[in-house]
């Protein structure tokens, strides 16, 4: 029998409405550490939100609209830790 037995949890995502379309993105404690390393720098963080947004939306986004994603999707995550705190 084992030890410990992983219950692992749904995927808890976030809304960003842009031009009144909905995406649904995963909140920083859904990802996986590959997924969560990627965040580490601004290019990383653009792709991040690019596999969630269309591609004929995200391409008209300014760095403004990328920071205010961002901040929005950090706070709505409880901040980002190092993996492991």
């Amino acid at each position: 029998m084992a030890d410990f037995v992983l219950k692992r949890s749904k995927v808890k995502t976030w809304t960003l409405d842009i031009d009144d379309q909905s995406f649904e993105i995963p909140l920083a404690p859904s990802l996986t550490p590959e997924k969560y390393a990627q965040l580490e720098t601004g290019e990383g963080t653009q792709a991040f939100f690019k596999e969630y947004i269309p591609k004929e939306i995200a391409d008209t986004l300014t760095i403004d609209d990328f920071n205010a994603i961002t901040d929005a999707w950090v706070r709505a995550s409880g901040g980002l830790k190092k993996v492991g705190e």
